[in-house]
């Protein structure tokens, strides 16, 4: 019988790389059991995973949100103020003039969200959830309702809408960038940590496509170096444009398709190499794999780049992220 291998390469910001291989054979470790898709089962378990994942695309996101707690509530906060701080030739005139020196501040502005939480009182870890570039749609909606499954009060935050905008994939004028809603996910984590449910010291932020890039922004250690408030507990971006790195304040998961042409794994593979010891930041490179291959049921092309869903990619994708947040949000 011919084995069909599924290779997900691992990197870690101790510059190792780890190619972990599953085939079809059943392994047991304890009480785990990993079986991979045979050339055989691999149709039966895509056809199960294509139904357990599309449903939420077709259902209306209110009827999604009914699983555990009702409908979301809808909720209104602000971005948190940033204050920049002062260049060293700035210091130098101020000093050389007797003046204080004169700081430049980020302003917030009125924000909206959705609010999911658990049926029981808590207090519960909570995720920011940030939705890629198109705003909030069945996808958003689909992971908030994920996430309120595994137990996390979730925060779907809406940075477009308040900000008059709908749709910023195109970097159109006016558009919003992933600093800005760095601060719209601040200011959610701000007014997460005083829900009686929630527990301000395990909070995540989790953010998809432009989203992940506002994630890579708010873990950076500079940002909450000069805001009033403590840093993510975890962080998780799935396929983010990476930048450059520099010195983080939380650890991060990245998960990003080896075919993704909008945001290409290989800048968040130079990104991890060249972050070092400077942040704690793993990598996940999913062989096949497309923009957006957690959307339920999408394949389509937007600005000439393939969006293409993949159930059992997606399926992956959610295990490793529910590990990850088991990890770092699960109380000691």
């Amino acid at each position: 019988m011919e084995v069909q291998s599924l290779k997900l390469y691992t990197f870690t910001t101790n510059n190792t790389i780890k190619a972990t291989i599953m085939d079809n054979r059943r392994q047991e470790n304890g009480n785990n059991k990993v079986e991979v898709m045979t050339p055989k089962n691999r149709i039966w378990g895509f056809f199960v995973i294509s139904v357990f994942l599309m449903v939420p695309g077709i259902l209306s996101p209110l009827i999604l949100a009914q699983s555990s707690s009702g409908a979301p509530k809808s909720v209104e906060f602000s971005s948190h103020v940033y204050t920049y701080p002062a260049t060293p030739f700035a210091e130098k005139q101020a000093s050389k003039s007797g003046v204080q020196v004169e700081l430049k501040t980020e302003s917030s502005i009125p924000l909206t969200g959705y609010l999911f939480q658990p049926r029981d009182e808590g207090p519960h870890s909570a995720v920011v959830l940030l939705h890629t570039c198109t705003g909030i749609t069945e996808h958003e909606f689909h992971w908030a309702n994920m996430l309120l499954e595994w137990g996390h009060v979730v925060l779907m935050v809406d940075s477009l809408t308040p900000r008059k905008q709908t749709y910023i994939c195109d970097g159109r004028l006016g558009s919003v960038a992933p600093w800005n809603r760095a601060l719209d996910a601040y200011g959610a984590k701000k007014y997460l940590s005083n829900l009686s449910f929630v527990d301000p010291g395990r909070i995540s932020v989790m953010g998809m496509s432009h989203g992940g890039m506002a994630m890579l922004e708010a873990v950076k250690k500079s940002t909450t170096d000069n805001i009033s408030i403590a840093p993510f507990n975890a962080a998780v971006a799935y396929y983010p444009l990476c930048g450059e790195p520099t010195a983080l304040n939380a650890p991060g998961l990245i998960l990003i398709g080896e075919l993704d042409t909008w945001t290409p794994a290989e800048q968040c593979v130079q990104y991890v190499e060249k972050l070092g010891q400077r942040g704690d930041m793993t990598l996940k490179v999913f062989p096949n794999g497309y923009h957006l291959f957690d959307h339920p049921g999408i394949d389509q092309k937007e600005l000439g780049k393939v969006l293409r869903s993949d159930p059992i990619l997606a399926s992956q994708g959610m295990k490793i992220t529910r590990d990850f947040l088991i990890e770092h949000l699960t109380q000691p």
